[in-house]
């Protein structure tokens, strides 16, 4: 059977059995979002009393929720005759629903919370056919239209047109990872179970090439410095061996030492003195070195990140909280720094050291030797055991600690909103919670801790019991010298040491994968709107505007626009008007390209939009929000940030433009003026002509104003309305008001209902038309009389 190309026939129905052999999880996917699926074989049987001989199936869908609220799959098959549903219910025979089509007036997709019902409504009432969850939906609304189109060639125009489904168009997100078929975090495009943590830290590792030059002397001095700090302990063998032992002899003897011993002893000790100076002035260099790598490391990643952040789309901001991306970009980045610097040091170091050991030990007494590394097995394997444990605390600390983050970002840029709702008390409450968490989470970390390092010192405890028994009982038979025995309990205490670092320095490399999963999920998120290799730069526009069909979901489950088409000529100033959820900020969204359409095209000046490149496409389009956003920074700041370039004099026609100037000038400081974080230390419709003016001297082409006066007072939006006219000459404008009468400059209104072109034309032939805008009119007029009493 062809999975796609056609149905399959009652003499089929033996061919449909699922293979026996494991399929891997991309091909598992592709076959569950399939709307022609493989029905199970014990469906098959039940099939043949139901299916004429030629009748084939058209559409096979299968669902992941039953209707008791249980996990499970219930099927829906259509043929070119019938609507077949199975359904469970929890029995472990399913129900059989058998629905001719002759007999379907519609089909209809009840949205829940969580879970999705179909619906086939008939002369009978309405008959509920599958349940699903929200990742099925993807396949039910591709499956819906298919379904509709088999009841046409039943009963053609049988169907109400306005409950119609468009045909599903697929947004482009991953839901299941290709790789391994997990499911995808919703706030996330990279699978967390395919990311190897040490991949990981090797990309990490690939920031520090540039700086090799400093990095790979930094290295070359450490592995010199952790060579020669071992020289004191061979120094000591040496004193013990050839200098106290004979002296020691020689006075139990009754006879003098070798006169030469003391001058000896000077020298050993001078030695001594020598190599722990020169280590101390060679790593306090080498610190200085990698801190410095570290350093820049830290910046260009840090820089990397914020400039990929910047060319995201809004998505992705929609998507995740201000204060987990914040966290991003300066906590985790600052433990990469910290791994660089200093972590990375320390294993390097630590592997150096241990290498040398076992070399000096095995040329001493390579019986002895081995002895001593019985217990590093043990070490290798807790260390493993229990780092697989704290990698999955961290992981959850890392998330409360972000948490903590987006609530300082909203609490203390909306304190007056806090302090007005007397919710100081929530708010502690709140952060007091997510601290009880993180303290929860550290304090489990506590306790894997508490357990891993008594185990390490008994292991570490153990191997110093092995070197006194083997090598004592060397000493016995003559096979080893108490200088010798010194030396290997001096490197045993040595060797241990790094071990043991190595094991906590697991905690430190878990951190630090960690932290670079989570940057680097952020420099691997490609953004939804990107230029095309073959985009090219949008010339000087004169701001024709046309819509072709367009279809653009948010979830890909919902239109926000469905089938949008109109045509704007060059210097039209255009009413947006509709229901909350109508579709007008989707469509400013689309003419700005925050988004792309996922069928039909968006076109400025005969240019489809996904066929320039976006930053030339923006420079000519102007906004201005109803909640004007200001930047930290002065007054003229604000208004020169669309044209940087911009000269005081400049800022200040714009302003005067406006009607800004008068009151810009009143501030202590006038231009200079700091506006606060958000603009707080300004008012609402000084915000909102700070903002016009800012559009005013980026001078675009196609201007966008949305609901730019609706919450202001009434002089203030008098000045606002006469800053607004100067502002749309000689423009192509895009107005968004629910008060109508701000529209009054409008050369055509757009009316939308439900992501649709319900009306459009002027005012006048609107009224005359007696439809949803007429409608609207008289509801503000009865209300503009109530509130005139």
């Amino acid at each position: 059977m062809n999975s796609m190309g056609r149905g399959f026939s009652r003499r089929d129905v033996r061919r449909m059995a699922h293979s026996s052999g494991k399929r891997n999880s991309a091909k598992r996917l592709e076959e569950e979002m399939t709307i022609l699926e493989q029905v199970p074989p014990d469906l098959q049987s039940r099939l043949k009393d139901v299916l004429s001989q030629q009748e084939e199936i058209k559409v096979a869908i299968s669902t992941d929720l039953q209707f008791d609220g249980t996990y499970g799959k219930d099927w829906v098959l259509v043929t070119e005759k019938r609507l077949i549903a199975f359904n469970r219910n929890g029995a472990p025979t399913p129900e059989v629903q058998n629905i001719p089509l002759e007999d379907v007036e519609s089909i209809e997709i009840r949205e829940l919370h969580g879970n999705n019902i179909m619906k086939v409504r008939t002369q009978a009432g309405a008959v509920e056919v599958a349940r699903y969850s929200k990742r099925f939906a993807p396949k039910f609304a591709e499956a819906t239209p298919e379904i509709e189109s088999l009841i046409d060639k039943v009963k053609p125009e049988a169907l109400d047109e306005s409950k119609r489904h468009r045909k599903y168009v697929a947004s482009g997100k991953k839901i299941r990872c290709e790789t391994c078929g997990s499911p995808i975090p919703r706030r996330s495009d990279v699978c967390p179970n395919c990311v190897e943590k040490g991949k990981l830290i090797f990309r990490l590792l690939k920031y520090a090439l540039p700086f090799w030059r400093v990095s790979a002397p930094a290295v070359l001095i450490m592995m010199v410095v952790r060579l020669v700090d071992l020289y004191p302990a061979v120094l000591s063998k040496q004193l013990i061996d050839d200098i106290f032992v004979p002296a020691t002899q020689a006075i139990t003897n009754g006879q003098q030492p070798e006169p030469g011993a003391f001058g000896q002893l000077v020298l050993i000790v001078l030695l001594m003195v020598g190599v722990n100076v020169f280590t101390m002035v060679a790593s306090a260099i080498r610190g200085y070195m990698m801190a410095w790598v570290g350093q820049n490391i830290t910046l260009k990643l840090r820089n990397d990140a914020y400039q990929h952040l910047s060319v995201l789309s809004l998505d992705f901001y929609e998507q995740r909280d201000t204060g987990n991306l914040m966290s991003r970009i300066t906590q985790d980045v600052g433990r990469l720094r910290d791994f660089i610097s200093e972590g990375l040091q320390n294993i390097i170091g630590d592997s150096m050291a241990l290498i040398y050991m076992c070399i000096i030990m095995f040329a001493i007494n390579w019986q002895l030797a081995l002895w001593a590394l019985i217990p590093i097995p043990l070490l290798i394997f807790f260390t493993i055991f229990f780092g697989q444990k704290m990698h999955k605390v961290f992981h959850v600390l890392w998330k409360h600690y972000a948490g903590i983050s987006t609530i300082l970002a909203s609490t203390i840029p909306g304190v007056r909103v806090v302090k007005a709702f007397t919710r100081e008390k929530y708010e502690v409450g709140r952060f007091r919670n997510l601290t009880d968490l993180i303290f929860e989470g550290e304090m489990n970390a506590a306790k894997l801790w508490t357990v891993y390092h008594p185990i390490m010192r008994f292991i570490i405890f153990f191997g110093m019991i092995m070197i006194w028994l083997v090598g004592g009982r060397q000493i016995l038979n003559d096979q080893l010298t108490i200088g010798g025995l010194t030396l290997f309990t001096n490197f045993m205490m040595r060797f241990f040491m790094p071990v043991q670092t190595l094991c906590r320095m697991n905690e430190r490399f878990l951190r630090a994968a960690t932290s670079a999963e989570r940057v680097f999920e952020i420099l691997d998120t490609p953004p939804s709107v990107a230029d095309s290799k073959d985009a090219i730069d949008l010339p000087d526009i004169r701001g024709a505007v046309e819509f072709r069909d367009v279809v653009f979901s948010y979830d890909s489950e919902k239109n926000a626009l469905n089938g949008i088409n109109f045509t704007v000529k060059p210097g039209e100033m255009i009413g947006l008007v509709g229901h909350s959820g109508a579709g007008k900020s989707t469509l400013i969204n689309l003419i700005t390209r925050f988004y792309d359409p996922q069928h039909g095209e968006v076109f400025i000046d005969g240019h489809d939009t996904r066929d320039v490149k976006v930053s030339t496409l923006r420079k000519q389009i102007g906004v201005v929000l109803q909640d004007p956003f200001l930047f930290e920074g002065t007054v003229a700041d604000n208004i020169g940030y669309g044209k940087p370039d911009a000269t005081r004099k400049e800022i200040i026609a714009a302003a005067k433009a406006a009607n800004a100037h008068d009151f810009i000038v009143k501030f202590p400081d006038g231009y200079d003026t700091k506006v606060g974080e958000r603009g707080s230390r300004v008012s609402g419709g000084e915000r909102q002509r700070i903002s016009i003016a800012r559009a005013i001297l980026k001078n675009p082409r196609i201007l966008i104003l949305d609901e730019a006066t609706s919450s202001v007072d009434t002089e203030t939006e008098s000045r606002i309305q006469e800053a607004l006219g100067r502002l749309i000459q000689g423009r192509t404008v895009f107005a968004i008001a629910h008060r109508l009468s701000t529209l009054k400059h409008s050369n055509r209104l757009i009316i939308l209902e439900e992501g649709k072109v319900d009306e459009i034309g002027t005012h006048e032939e609107l009224i005359a038309k007696g439809g949803t805008y007429a409608g609207l009119c008289e509801k503000q007029m009865e209300l503009s009389k109530i509130r005139a009493l």
